[in-house]
């Protein structure tokens, strides 16, 4: 029983990870750049000419939030070691 409940909460963070990770990229990448950076970016119509967004966030924040969501799903159906069985 102990193993289920530590896999599930490692799952668990992965996923708040993925959830939370959009937000944090986007507000970090922001705190990291110059006001003049701001100020060029901003001057394009809300973003770069090139970025493409979808709901507001750039193809590195989703690709990051699955790569979180993948890590979340390949704990939560990983197998259990025998020998964890034999002490629960």
């Amino acid at each position: 029983m102990h193993t289920k409940s530590a896999r599930t909460d490692v799952a668990s963070a992965f996923v708040a990870a993925a959830v939370a990770w959009p937000t944090a990229l986007c507000a970090l990448t922001d705190g990291m750049t110059t006001p003049l950076q701001r100020a060029l970016q901003t001057s394009w119509c809300g973003g770069a000419p090139l970025a493409v967004e979808f709901l507001g966030h750039c193809s590195a924040c989703w690709s990051g939030a699955a790569a979180f969501l993948l890590a979340a799903l390949f704990v939560a159906v990983s197998p259990t070691p025998d020998r964890l069985h034999a002490s629960a």
